[in-house]
């Protein structure tokens, strides 16, 4: 069979579809794993400290009953309704970023007990915290819709002060909500 026939061509072209099919399912299923609750709460000992507070936080249990995990909010696209390919790269890229910062910090040894991981929790704060800033805290718009806040009868003032602030790129939402994600005291 000749390299130029068609029935070699549909063999590769086979074997290529074939391929690509179980390399996105490997990297679906890994991406999947990798933003899983246990595993940034079990496998990387790096967040031994953050899993605790994180416990303790508003998110893990919510007053519906629902919880929030890691990665909704520590992920750029992932609180996003519209999914894109170019989310899945940019989470992906992301998601590489974060991984190899707590791996050399767990190589090096940095924050290998839980007292480091509480020595380094201040500047890991500051470094979402301005990450989110960056981002225009995304990961809460793409839960929280600030201009339709549900009325409060018990706060009245809160969704009108919330709507008054979702046309604004600047809002801060930790200035207010410093512990939404992780309680640490």
């Amino acid at each position: 069979m000749s390299k130029n026939g068609k029935w070699y061509l549909a063999g590769v072209g086979l074997v290529g579809v074939v391929m690509g099919v179980a390399l996105v399912a490997v990297g679906n299923s890994t991406l999947h794993w990798a933003g899983s609750n246990e595993f940034c709460g079990s496998f990387c000992h790096s967040m031994d400290n953050v899993k605790v507070a994180y416990e303790k936080g508003q998110h893990f249990q919510t007053k519906s009953g629902f919880s929030v995990n890691c990665v909704e909010c520590h992920n750029l696209y992932k609180s996003d309704r519209h999914y894109s390919f170019s989310h899945v790269i940019g989470g992906l890229i992301h998601k590489a970023e974060a991984g190899f910062s707590s791996l050399s910090g767990e190589i090096r040894g940095t924050m290998a007990t839980p007292e480091m991981q509480v020595a380094k929790q201040a500047e890991l704060s500051k470094k979402v915290h301005d990450w989110m800033k960056e981002v225009n805290f995304q990961p809460c718009r793409g839960c929280h819709d600030l201009a339709n806040m549900a009325p409060n009868p018990q706060k009245p003032m809160i969704p009108m002060m919330h709507k008054n602030m979702a046309a604004n790129p600047k809002t801060d939402c930790l200035t207010c909500h410093k512990i939404a994600g992780h309680k640490y005291n």
